[in-house]
């Protein structure tokens, strides 16, 4: 059959996929499990458990928690080599270790899951792994889910965080995917919008207005070669900006013979998944929203030149929190990014605390085909098409 299926007894929630590609097996991550899983058919090659220890979950549940939550959920399983990479939620007290892909019981290292992943199991995180061993992770900080940050952590470089407490930074965001792309980490998210759509012009020109201070999608990114600031912004990024991702359709026409009417346009701003495809540089998203009270979603191709075009344009600049919205220009696209040595830039003083202020670009990135594509990438016999497989 073309179809396979996996389950387990007592397993449930499985959220973390990873591709393990010398073996041809898919690795899982479960509650309380980790499997490696037969490629083609999804025959269980090996099982792990890994449970939070009766400690922890005792001191979870005094906490106010439910016994359902204070139990280990993974949320981050890369391959690096013949390595994995597994953090899990540890029953509110998040844990990391270090694996061998082809045997998910042996593990060389444990480490603190702090900031590398949440407490919370129903809390959405991304992470990656560089080829040079720092972690990406976008995540909640700490055990109230209050502090939202996009982290670095491992390797040779400086630990750096997102500004804390900042909804210029980040506002309740939820996040989904991180990819490496050249000299930096691309992050996805949706969060709740800070006045943009209220206080800042949307017409034909392109502002960063959308959502009416709902919710809105955003793509962020960092440089991979930031070093962090030494008196302003110390520990914390210098290369930080987002921009706000618009997949959205045109009202269809009224009816009638030629009136020429439309219909209101509908806006995808829940950001749900997405998928690179560096072959062609698109980055594929599915969002959703809520039409009439029922949700309907659509899948919306992001072009990386696109992306990178709104980085290298204006901020919008806002002096106040009730004062209106303006753009400043973007003079150096990659300030602080330094070259792919690892050089670092200097910055003055003055120009950290504009890139403290300064994070959202006033460019929004539409969608490559500027209309949702409801099909997919197969090689027809005189074109390429593009097919995707979506599941609900």
């Amino acid at each position: 059959p073309w179809l396979s299926s996996f389950s387990f007894p007592g397993a449930e929630g499985y959220s973390q996929l990873s591709l393990y590609p010398p073996r041809a097996q898919l690795l899982v991550g479960a509650r309380n499990h980790l499997f490696r899983l037969n490629l083609s058919s999804l025959a269980v090659v090996q099982s792990v458990e890994w449970r939070s220890d009766e400690s922890t979950i005792r001191a979870c549940i005094s906490k106010g928690r439910s016994v359902d939550e204070c139990q280990n959920y993974p949320k981050v399983l890369l391959v690096r080599g013949k390595h994995v990479f597994a953090c899990g939620t540890n029953a509110f007290s998040p844990v990391c270790a270090r694996r061998q892909a082809e045997d998910l019981s042996v593990t060389h290292e444990r480490v603190s899951g702090v900031a590398r992943c949440p407490y919370d199991p129903r809390h959405h995180s991304a992470a990656l792994l560089t080829p040079r061993g720092e972690l990406y992770a976008a995540t909640v900080m700490d055990f109230s889910g209050r502090d939202p940050a996009i982290y670095r952590s491992l390797g040779g470089l400086p630990p750096l965080r997102t500004a804390q407490y900042n909804s210029r930074w980040l506002h309740d965001p939820s996040f989904v995917s991180v990819y490496d792309i050249g000299h930096f980490a691309y992050f996805f998210f949706r969060e709740r919008a800070v006045g943009e759509a209220t206080e800042c012009p949307n017409g034909a020109g392109g502002g960063i207005g959308g959502a009416g201070g709902g919710v809105v999608s955003r793509v962020a990114r960092v440089c991979k070669n930031d070093q962090g600031g030494r008196y302003l912004l110390e520990g914390t990024w210098t290369t930080f900006s987002k921009a706000r991702l618009d997949c959205s359709s045109p009202g269809e026409a009224g009816g009638g013979g030629g009136g020429g009417g439309s219909g209101v346009a509908t806006t995808y701003e829940h950001l749900r998944s997405t998928f690179y495809l560096p072959e062609q540089d698109l980055v594929y998203a599915v969002l959703s929203t809520r039409v009439s009270s029922i949700e309907v979603s659509a899948v919306c191709a992001f072009n990386l030149t696109a992306i990178q075009r709104a980085f290298s344009g204006p901020f919008a600049y806002q002096e106040h929190p009730r004062g209106p919205w303006s753009h400043r220009q973007n003079p150096d696209p990659n300030f602080q990014c330094g070259t792919a040595s690892g050089e670092e830039e200097e910055g003055t003083g003055v120009s950290l605390e504009d890139r403290h202020k300064q994070v959202l670009m006033q460019g929004v990135v539409r969608s490559a085909t500027g209309t949702p594509l409801y099909a997919d990438i197969v090689q027809g016999k005189e074109a390429l098409y593009h097919v995707m497989y979506l599941a609900t």
